[in-house]
């Protein structure tokens, strides 16, 4: 599919909306602008393919496959798409085909894909027989969480007092609308490491290649977009570097905010620093953007740390997001 095709783009988000919003009343889809946008950004760390799934005239399907090309390079990230009026007639076990085809011409040995199902069919969710069918694997289940703004004053006070204690004198923490440039290369070292620092079940990760470079491309993309980042930190006051981070994304046209990566990198954990920087963006989001009604985020099941942080701050369960992977013979 040609990314510069307006009216082919608008086709697309029509069909991967409706996708999301297929038995998920709770999905809130960014505007066409801004997912058109994500789509055609160019990251010189990753490259973006789709390919369109049609019958009779119609779209009913978009295969979506992100190869990275400096970390992970044996891997292909993918999002298979059919529009609910079109399932069950092959659209998909076709696009599983080319994928794999695809895959193996870029000497690719893994394929990884994410769905969102209810958690009373972790088991035998029609998303979870489709990827076992084409040969996936369960790789990991991460559980989807929904916090409901505003956070009570007093429990953000009480939680960041907590953290305060266990981390103040040798770390401080601030929260940022847009981070100074000087803590870019930390912050993105920091941001490397939450593939593979973080729990990941049966996939495994190397660290990723964020650079200064790369990360002000995604901030100008923001500002393209309208999206607003917020972004808390720890900073080690031997260093000077950030050492703990977390990330919301506030997309533009609608009252919700997105958790991103949080992560305290290992050799700086014990200090209740991954508590400081998510309260720290909690307040900053009600401070500064009081529109916003609730936040969505994620955590691997086997992540008892940041599941208890966000159970504390009053996130509920909403739904699993589990990963699939499947390796291939390559060339």
């Amino acid at each position: 599919m040609d990314l510069a095709d307006d009216a082919l783009m608008s086709q697309m988000y029509a069909v991967v909306v409706a996708v999301r919003c297929f038995e998920r009343p709770h999905f809130v889809p960014a505007p066409e602008a801004a997912a058109v946008a994500d789509l055609r950004h160019i990251d010189p760390g990753e490259s973006t393919h789709l390919w369109g799934m049609w019958e009779e005239g119609t779209l009913a399907g978009v295969l979506t496959a992100w190869l990275p090309l400096h970390d992970n390079v044996d891997t292909v990230w993918t999002q298979v798409d059919i529009h609910p009026d079109h399932r069950r007639r092959g659209h998909g076990t076709r696009a599983i085909a080319a994928l794999v085809d695809f895959a193996r011409e870029n000497t690719r040995a893994r394929v990884v894909a994410e769905a969102h199902y209810p958690a009373d069919r972790a088991d035998d969710h029609p998303y979870r027989v489709f990827a076992e069918r084409n040969g996936f694997r369960l790789g990991q289940t991460q559980i989807i969480r929904r916090l409901m703004l505003p956070v009570a004053d007093d429990l953000l006070a009480e939680i960041a007092q907590e953290a305060r204690a266990a981390y103040q004198g040798r770390y401080r923490v601030e929260a940022f609308g847009e981070v100074p440039r000087d803590l870019w290369p930390s912050l993105c070292a920091c941001m490397n490491r939450l593939g593979s620092d973080a729990p990941s079940g049966e996939i495994d990760w190397e660290p990723e290649s964020l650079t200064p470079e790369r990360y002000e491309g995604f901030l100008d993309l923001d500002r393209q977009t309208g999206r607003v980042r917020l972004t808390a930190v720890a900073i080690d006051e031997d260093s000077g570097e950030v050492v703990a981070y977390s990330e919301l994304a506030l997309p533009p046209g609608n009252s919700r905010a997105d958790q991103w990566g949080t992560l305290v990198l290992t050799e700086h954990r014990g200090h209740r620093l991954g508590q400081a920087v998510k309260v720290a963006n909690l307040l900053a989001l009600q401070a500064n953007h009081p529109d916003r009604v609730d936040v969505i985020t994620g955590n691997a099941h086997d992540n008892p740390w940041m599941v208890s942080i966000n159970e504390r701050l009053g996130f509920l369960p909403l739904e699993l997001c589990p990963a699939f992977y499947r390796t291939l013979d390559t060339p």
